[in-house]
C-alpha cells in the first residue's frame, strides 16, 4: 500500500499530518497522494449491488445442459430426439423433469429428470409431432403451429398455448391427444380473434398458468391476460383492459396501454399465494397483482407506474439490478422468491421473498448469466446466455433456463 505524502512548514505539522494519514488508511483501507491540506473521507457506494456471484460460485454455474452436447455449443441441429429450435417456454413437472416448447420445431418436448452433470438425457415424450424428426406445422387436434407456453396442472394435465393456431390446448396425464381446446370453437379453426375480440377469442397467446381456481392466460396480441375457471373455456376476469376485470365491456377491447392498469404484449405469468406476476414485456416491466384485483399494486424494472416508465433500462446506458430490457420469462419457487428472464439483457434475476414486499422497484439479490449487474453481453458456456427467454423452478428449487439463441436449456442448482 503506498503512503501519503503532504506538503509541510514545519516537522511537527508534517508529523501530526502523516499520523492523521495513518489513521485514514487504517480505517478506511485506502490510501492517497498529491499535495492536500486535510484529509479526504471516501464517499459511499450506492446500496444498489453492481457485482454477481463470482464465477467460480458453484450456483452461478449450471450443472446440466440439454439439447447441446455440451456448455459450450450452441449448434442448430436437425430436429431429432435432443434438440431445440429457438424454443419459447419452458415449465418443471411434479416429477423432476420439463417441458419445452420447441416453438420452431411446432412441438412440446418432455425431457426426464435427471441427477447427471454435463449433457442432459434425450426427450422421452413429444407433443403436436407423430415422430421426434418432423417439424410439420398442423391445424388440427393432433399438431401444433409454433407453441410458446406451458403448463401442468394438479392432476399431471397438460397445457399448451398453441401460438398461431390462437388457441390453448389441454392434454389429460399421460395423453398426447387433446381434450379440450380454449380460443376456437373447434379443433381446425386457427384464424386470431375469430369472430372478433371477446371473451372466447384469442390472439398470439404466449404465456400460461395453472392454479387450483383455473388457468391463466396472457393473450399476448390481445394486451391482456385472461383467467379460466376449473375446467372452463370462458374467462371470467382480464387483466390489462380496464376496471373492473369482469366487465363485459373490456373483454372485446385489446388496446395497449402502460401506468397500473394497462399492458403492452405480456409474455409469461406466474402465480402464487400473494398473486399473480405478469412479464409486461413491451413495457420492460414486471407487475404484480392481488387476485381479482384488475390494477397493479407493485412494477419492477421501472420506478412506478408512470406512462413514462416503460424504457428499456430505464433509458440508462447500461443495466443495474433494479432495470430489465423486454423480459419474457418468470417463475416462482416454494418461498416466494421471484426469478425473471430478462432476455435483451441476456440474464436471469432473482429476487427474495423479502423483495415482495419492499415496495416499487427493488434490487435484484442475484444474477445468473453475467460477471456483473452492468454488462449484457451474449455468449455460450456453463454461466451464460444469450436471449434467455423463459425460466422453471422444480420441487426442489432447482432452476432451469430456456436460453434460446444458444438452442438449449440449463439446470442451476440453487441454494438451499
Amino acid at each position: 500500500m503506498k503512503g501519503c505524502t503532504y506538503a509541510s512548514s514545519s516537522k511537527q505539522s508534517e508529523l501530526v499530518l502523516q499520523i492523521l494519514a495513518l489513521l485514514t488508511i487504517l480505517l478506511t483501507g485506502s490510501g492517497c497522494s498529491g499535495t492536500n491540506t486535510g484529509i479526504t473521507v471516501p464517499t459511499p457506494t450506492s446500496t444498489v449491488p453492481t457485482k454477481a456471484p463470482a464465477p467460480t460460485d458453484p450456483t452461478s454455474m449450471a450443472q446440466v445442459v440439454y439439447a447441446q452436447p455440451d456448455f459450450t455449443t450452441s449448434t442448430l441441429y436437425p430436429t431429432a430426439q435432443n434438440t431445440l429450435k429457438n424454443a419459447g417456454a419452458i415449465t418443471a413437472d411434479q416429477h423432476g423433469g420439463i417441458y419445452v416448447a420447441d416453438y420452431g420445431n411446432s412441438r412440446v418436448l418432455h425431457f426426464p429428470k435427471t441427477n447427471a452433470h454435463g449433457a442432459g438425457p434425450e426427450a422421452d415424450q413429444v407433443y403436436g409431432q407423430t415422430d421426434y424428426t418432423s417439424n410439420t406445422v398442423r391445424h388440427d387436434a393432433n399438431g401444433l403451429n409454433y407453441p410458446h407456453g406451458v403448463a401442468i396442472d394438479a392432476a399431471g394435465g397438460l397445457y399448451i398455448c398453441d401460438m398461431f393456431n390462437n388457441r390453448i390446448l389441454h392434454y389429460p396425464s399421460a395423453s398426447s391427444i387433446p381434450n379440450r381446446v380454449y380460443g376456437q370453437s373447434d379443433y381446425t379453426s386457427h384464424e386470431p380473434n375469430n369472430g372478433g375480440v371477446d371473451a372466447n377469442t384469442l390472439f398470439h397467446p404466449q404465456g400460461i398458468v395453472a392454479n387450483k381456481s383455473g388457468l391463466y392466460v396472457a393473450d399476448s396480441g390481445n394486451n391482456r391476460v385472461l383467467h379460466y375457471p376449473l375446467n372452463s373455456t370462458t374467462p371470467d376476469f382480464v387483466y390489462g383492459q380496464g376496471t373492473p376485470g369482469n366487465s363485459q365491456n373490456n373483454f372485446t377491447s385489446n388496446a395497449s396501454g402502460s401506468g397500473s392498469a394497462g399492458l403492452n404484449t405480456p409474455r409469461d405469468i406466474a402465480v402464487d399465494n400473494s398473486g399473480l406476476y405478469v412479464a409486461d414485456s413491451g413495457n420492460h416491466r414486471i407487475l404484480h397483482y392481488t387476485l381479482g384485483g384488475s390494477l397493479a399494486e407493485r412494477v419492477y424494472g421501472q420506478p412506478d407506474f408512470s406512462s413514462a416508465s416503460v424504457q428499456p433500462n430505464q433509458g440508462k446506458p447500461n443495466p443495474t439490478a433494479t432495470t430489465l430490457n423486454t423480459p419474457t420469462g418468470i417463475a416462482v419457487d416454494s418461498h416466494g422468491g421471484l426469478y425473471i428472464a430478462d432476455r435483451n439483457n441476456n440474464r436471469v434475476l432473482y429476487y427474495p421473498p423479502k423483495a415482495q414486499s419492499s415496495g416499487n422497484d427493488p434490487a435484484a439479490a442475484r444474477v445468473y448469466g453475467q460477471p456483473s449487474y452492468a454488462t449484457d453481453s451474449p455468449s455460450t458456456t456453463a454461466s451464460t446466455f444469450h436471449g434467455p427467454g423463459a425460466v422453471g423452478v422444480d420441487a426442489q428449487g432447482d432452476l432451469f433456463v430456456l436460453d434460446i439463441f444458444n438452442q438449449r436449456v440449463l439446470k442451476f442448482v440453487t441454494p438451499e
